[in-house]
């Protein structure tokens, strides 16, 4: 069985639930292009940060910048980026 759906002005498509897999409120879909299909399954939920892990977070980055220095000399910028916002995950 096929079902048609039409974009919307913004070229936003809308699916309706019953086309989703484990559908619900928020949940997590991975959408991907195969072979010229669209695929969607089901992502990993989002882990809800907490207040307290926030907080870690942000005194993590006020030790940092008190020390002045990261530690990781002729590390790219990018990948001190990337690795701090690994820290979040």
């Amino acid at each position: 069985m096929s079902t048609i759906v039409e974009a919307d002005e913004t070229g936003t498509l809308r699916l309706p639930a019953s086309l989703l897999p484990h559908p619900g409120p928020h949940r997590r879909y991975r959408v991907a292009t195969e072979g010229g299909h669209v695929v969607v399954d089901e992502a990993e939920p989002a882990r809800p940060e907490t207040a307290a892990d926030h907080r870690a977070w942000l005194e993590r980055l006020e030790r940092i910048r008190e020390r002045g220095v990261t530690g990781k000399v002729g590390t790219p910028l990018q990948q001190i980026f990337d690795e701090l916002r690994e820290d979040r995950r």
